[in-house]
């Protein structure tokens, strides 16, 4: 059976009695938010509904955030953003944190982006224990760059968040050529559906990615990789039923 993590839209009250339900772990997305990073007793309240599910994600602020950005003052501002994700990370017992590139396609030329995104999370992640990051596209029109930072940065703690739902519907290749061309640098998926056009978050089979191909092209090419549903809430338990019927997660619909 596959590791599996649901991701909780920041509905974690909703989503952690799901988890418990189906032995499956968490991606807690609610410090996403720049404010909520700020409230004290936001990161105890996630402790306490949480507590029991393993394993655990965390998905960090990305609004506005360039870590590849020309201007040193706007990278010096994503630096202070991803340390608060990852101190969070470590209050909550999060062994991952997905951080997004932040590439804007026809911004910055390939090289210059490469470079100064490349220093960048070579930085960030030399001082970091405990906490895997994964590195999400959203974007961008292919894996090219952001397989050559990774590359460039050559690091165990850093791969690629690989979330489905962007490549089809910003990508200008298939999905499928994603999972491909980044192989086992991917360690980390964010599974949802859409049809091409926008980034709907629906549930697995209700767009028009071809998700069988790309479930098995993924366990082919990055088997190692743990597997996140960010479909919306009302779309999970569906999702869960989806896997469930292929064989990657133990069907638990009539517990």
């Amino acid at each position: 059976m596959k590791a599996l993590l649901l991701c909780d839209d920041t509905e974690v009250d909703r989503v952690a009695p799901l988890c418990q339900r189906y032995g499956v772990g968490i991606e807690v997305q609610a410090f996403y938010d720049p404010e909520v990073l700020g409230q004290d007793g936001a990161v105890p309240e996630h402790e306490r509904v949480t507590e029991g599910i393993t394993p655990r994600g965390l998905h960090g602020p990305f609004g506005d955030l360039c870590p590849g950005s020309f201007d040193p003052m706007v990278r010096d501002v994503a630096r202070t953003r991803f340390e608060q994700a990852y101190s969070v990370a470590r209050r909550l017992g999060a062994g991952h944190v997905v951080l997004h590139h932040g590439y804007v396609p026809g911004t910055s030329g390939h090289a210059n982006w490469l470079e100064r995104s490349a220093a960048f999370w070579r930085d960030f992640v030399s001082s970091k224990e405990g906490v895997r990051v994964h590195v999400e596209n959203m974007l961008e029109h292919d894996p090219g760059l952001l397989a050559d930072v990774v590359d460039a940065v050559d690091s165990p703690a850093l791969d690629v968040c690989l979330d489905t739902g962007h490549a089809h519907c910003n990508g200008h290749v298939p999905v499928l050529d994603w999972v491909e061309r980044l192989g086992s640098r991917i360690g980390y998926v964010h599974l949802h559906d859409n049809h091409g056009s926008e980034d709907e978050h629906l549930g697995l089979g209700d767009g028009t990615i071809p998700m069988e191909d790309v479930l098995a092209a993924l366990e082919e090419h990055a088997p190692d990789a743990l597997w996140a549903l960010e479909a919306q809430v009302p779309y999970l338990e569906s999702s869960l039923a989806w896997l469930a019927e292929r064989g990657y997660v133990q069907d638990r619909r009539a517990a």
